[in-house]
């Protein structure tokens, strides 16, 4: 009954826009409850539930579009005069909505937050985390967020999308002087709350890691990525590269490169939008989401396209289903669900790779990574977090360290990426890179 009370609602608004001189037009409704349990400076913050519910519409007027949010769900009529006024001044509608079925449904699941007993297991990690150091401050804790996206459009096309993330985080940070070092982990997953204990064991390890600081020589190093890193970096300015508003603004430097050769062999870049907490089963634009190589070997696959970037694109591109609203009151843009790059032919980990290295950096967290001319390829970024490595073994943490390339030089010749992949924030299922060779600036 409930799903019949917000469909009769979107139907509504759908009327309204007709009646006001709207060709076509879309509702998206969305509502979100989220169930926090903070810790900040060692002590239990925060157990607020928060939820918020919102509309926004999209419509075609005059051959020009028109959009308009509301968090009030019971704005009809604002809303879509909201919108038939912002088409007078709109872009011109190089597209028509979607008129085929959407193959998906999911129904909104009932998840109990188990209160006490992640107070408990939050309480106890940090004086997990405290064996290292008295004087450390540990912040995090667990969150439950509950989604739920409900599309019309006057085609009769719609569809349900709802989803729970269970996601279990904790940065933990020391001050020495006028050394500050922070260490973050933390998981996400679509069934159960991740275990907290393997998260603290991989705080803990950092923390081990950094107990002594060294210091780096400016030169050349062979340098772990670790599925952080990659993410941070490669997978980042591959996914701008790859966005068909780049391809429409004809500012991407993949333009006219599908079918070509331009990094490693043992690169493949996928996206999947049947796992990971990105899933989605159709987009905010109506149109089933599809399994896509984007870089398959090397080459040049696919790109990814909402509705807008596809029809303004020479020759015009259909839409992939990424068509996704950043927000409630954002336009529609390409955005990825869950990517995955496949591993290496071995079954080892970034943790195997360190051993084979005679002097070398592994590199976890960046600082900056998205400033650089990302377009061109390019990254300079600092470490955040980073360290050396001597004859096989870790020796300590990297200070005040840059690392600079273009991916496509660096991605060129990847010496080896793990066969153990990871998920980073619960979206990205990635290995680590070995990339032999790279200038690391230091200073300590």
């Amino acid at each position: 009954m409930k799903t019949e009370t917000k469909l009769s609602k979107l139907e509504k608004i759908l009327d309204l826009a007709k009646l006001n001189g709207a060709k076509e037009a879309e509702v998206l409704q969305m509502s979100y409850t989220e169930d926090p349990i903070n810790f900040e400076n060692n002590k239990l913050k925060n157990l607020q539930s928060n939820q918020g519910c919102g509309i926004s519409i999209r419509l075609i007027k005059n051959n020009k579009l028109g959009t308009a949010s509301s968090t009030d769900p019971d704005a009809l009529e604002s809303i879509v005069k909201a919108a038939i006024e912002a088409s007078e001044f709109g872009p011109k509608a190089t597209f028509e909505l979607t008129q085929e079925k959407i193959n998906h449904s999911s129904t909104t699941t009932n998840s109990i937050l188990p209160l006490e007993d992640l107070v408990e297991r939050g309480t106890a990690a940090i004086e997990s985390l405290k064996t290292f150091h008295p004087d450390l401050l540990i912040s995090g804790g667990f969150d439950l967020s509950i989604g739920e996206t409900n599309y019309l459009n006057s085609y009769g096309v719609c569809g349900i999308r709802t989803k729970s993330i269970y996601s279990a985080g904790f940065y933990a940070n020391l001050v020495r002087g006028e050394d500050f070092l922070g260490v973050y982990e933390s998981k996400s997953d679509l069934e159960n709350f991740p275990d907290e204990k393997k998260i603290i064991a991989s705080v803990l390890e950092k923390l081990n890691y950094s107990k002594q600081n060294v210091s780096l020589q400016t030169k050349k190093y062979p340098v772990i990525f670790t599925p952080k890193a990659v993410k941070s970096i490669f997978v980042y300015i591959l996914s701008v590269m790859l966005n068909g508003k780049a391809i429409e603004q004809k500012i991407s430097p993949l333009i006219n490169k599908l079918g070509e050769l331009l990094f490693d062999s043992k690169l493949t870049l996928n996206e999947d939008p049947t796992i990971g907490t990105k899933k989605a089963g159709f987009d905010d634009e109506g149109m089933q989401t599809q399994k896509k190589v984007l870089i398959k070997n090397g080459t040049i696959n696919s790109f990814y396209f909402d509705m807008s970037s596809g029809s303004r694109c020479v020759p015009q591109q259909t839409s992939s289903g990424n068509g996704f609203k950043p927000g409630l009151s954002g336009v529609h843009t390409p955005m990825l669900t869950s990517l995955i790059v496949t591993g290496g032919s071995k079954n080892n980990h970034y943790k195997d790779m360190v051993k084979d290295i005679k002097e070398g950096i592994l590199v976890d967290e960046l600082l900056g990574a998205g400033q650089s001319n990302v377009l061109a390829g390019e990254f300079s970024t600092g470490i955040e977090l980073g360290f050396k490595i001597e004859n096989g073994e870790i020796k300590g943490r990297i200070k005040n360290c840059m690392i600079a390339g273009n991916i496509f030089e660096v991605l060129k010749d990847i010496k080896e990426i793990s066969g153990i992949q990871e998920w980073v924030g619960g979206s990205s299922l990635l290995p680590a890179f070995l990339i032999d060779g790279m200038t690391v600036a230091g200073e300590y």
